[in-house]
């Protein structure tokens, strides 16, 4: 018996769904990079007390990276109170634009592999 032939709609799909989570991977990764690059270039530009602190290296200051939503936040303590301050953070459009495309391609790309599979 011959093996049955792939269906051209299955394989665009396919096409589609992958091409959608590779886009999403890419603006993820523009997301993130451009958080790294503000932090390290606000160091030469306008500079947070929060920040020159951090570049002195003194203990009362530290910086952190969040994943959701993408933020650099500079943390050091003012009279005693620690104080927070977002050194930089990605657009929260394009951020979640870059999600959707990039879990909804993998999760479809996924499930258009799995299911014929499944049916047998």
């Amino acid at each position: 018996m011959a093996a049955a032939q792939p269906s051209v709609a299955r394989a665009l799909a396919l096409l589609v769904a992958s091409g959608a989570a590779i886009v999403g991977m890419v603006l993820l990764a523009v997301c993130y990079t451009g958080i790294g690059v503000t932090t390290l270039t606000s160091q030469n530009d306008d500079m947070d007390p929060c920040v020159a602190a951090y570049s002195a290296g003194t203990d009362s200051a530290s910086v952190r990276y969040t994943v959701v939503p993408p933020q650099a936040i500079c943390t050091w303590d003012v009279a005693g109170e620690p104080t927070e301050v977002v050194v930089a953070s990605a657009s929260t459009a394009l951020f979640a634009v870059g999600a959707v495309l990039a879990v909804g391609g993998v999760l479809t790309s996924v499930g258009l592999l799995v299911a014929p599979r499944l049916r047998r």
